[in-house]
């Protein structure tokens, strides 16, 4: 990948893109993705990342489970560090657009929280656009962690501990649902873990204009796509929900960012971050220079993706364990 000279490209992120870029010449998968189809999206996604899921942290237990959701039996993945009694519960929405990926496009990266937090991690398989528009991916995270209130117990978890994190659209539903469940009543999350979280529709910021043409992975073309398989209509675009920056943050909890510095997403990352420290919010933002959107899935060759993994762990787990029990 050709860079400019004005651009730092992490030396390991650059071995990471060769191997990518090896995978996908094993596999022949198009270079241009804002025109494929949702299902040819989402099997592309799984065959570039499945070699990046091999060698998972080891992990005392896994269980699969189901929570009753508005339209189905919501498949949730119980990832359980150790054997600890009641341990906090951290609510895991994975990324792609709110069309693509899984658990296991994603599932490196969440043994790899699971383990540093020795926090459960709830890793919920969510309705995927554009067959389920929002809110339903929305709905279904909410449905979970009122599961987790009523029966935490059942699953072997603090229900007084629980935080809501994600990467990407999967952060952006994470906030969503945090602002959805406030506007049910009192929220029980404790904290919010935000990766390269999407907080805006727009497309005109210096990172989009830095990064938008694709050279860097997402682009400005795909994001555009995904939120308009996300989204029902214009109104959409009105509602905090969707578009988290159009809502009043005041109530939010801590919240911990992570943005990657070769992501069309990086400004995304920084105004929610002023915005959280205009409201007051116990709030930090860590800008990963170098890096590209995705790296929390590249932790089997990017040491920034285990060192960034590692640090969102440790604030999560550290507020969580100091809640008021």
């Amino acid at each position: 990948m050709a860079t400019e000279p004005d651009i730092w490209v992490d030396p390991d992120m650059q071995r990471a893109l060769a191997r990518m870029a090896e995978i996908a010449r094993e596999y022949d998968l198009p270079a241009d993705r804002s025109g494929l189809t949702p299902d040819q999206a989402r099997q592309r996604m799984e065959m570039d990342r499945a070699w990046w899921n091999q060698e998972r942290p080891p992990l005392a237990r896994i269980r699969e489970v189901t929570v009753a959701g508005p339209d189905r039996e919501i498949p949730v993945r119980l990832l359980y560090p150790s054997d600890d009694p009641a341990l906090p519960v951290i609510v895991y929405l994975h990324g792609g657009g709110w069309v693509v990926g899984s658990l296991e496009t994603h599932a490196r990266g969440m043994h790899c929280l699971a383990d540093a937090s020795n926090c459960v991690v709830a890793a919920v398989d969510y309705a995927l656009a554009p067959e389920h528009k929002f809110p339903a991916a929305l709905d279904e995270a909410v449905a979970v962690v009122q599961h987790i209130v009523a029966n935490g117990a059942g699953w072997g978890v603090d229900p007084r501990r629980i935080a809501l994190a994600g990467d990407s659209a999967g952060a952006n539903i994470a906030l969503g649902t945090e602002l959805e469940l406030q506007r049910l009543g009192r929220s029980p999350v404790g904290a919010l873990g935000l990766i390269y979280p999407v907080t805006d529709n727009d497309f005109e910021t210096d990172s989009y204009r830095a990064f938008g043409g694709g050279e860097w992975g997402l682009s400005r073309a795909e994001m555009q796509a995904f939120f308009a398989h996300y989204v029902r209509g214009p109104e959409d675009y009105r509602d905090p929900r969707v578009v988290p920056m159009r809502g009043d943050l005041t109530g939010l909890p801590p919240t911990f960012v992570s943005a990657a510095g070769l992501d069309v997403l990086r400004d995304d990352a920084v105004r929610l971050d002023a915005r959280l420290r205009d409201a007051g919010i116990p709030c930090s933002l860590t800008v990963y220079e170098g890096v590209v959107h995705g790296f929390m899935t590249l932790t089997r060759m990017l040491p920034k993706a285990q060192a960034m993994i590692d640090d969102l762990a440790a604030k999560l787990s550290a507020t969580l364990r100091g809640m008021p029990s």
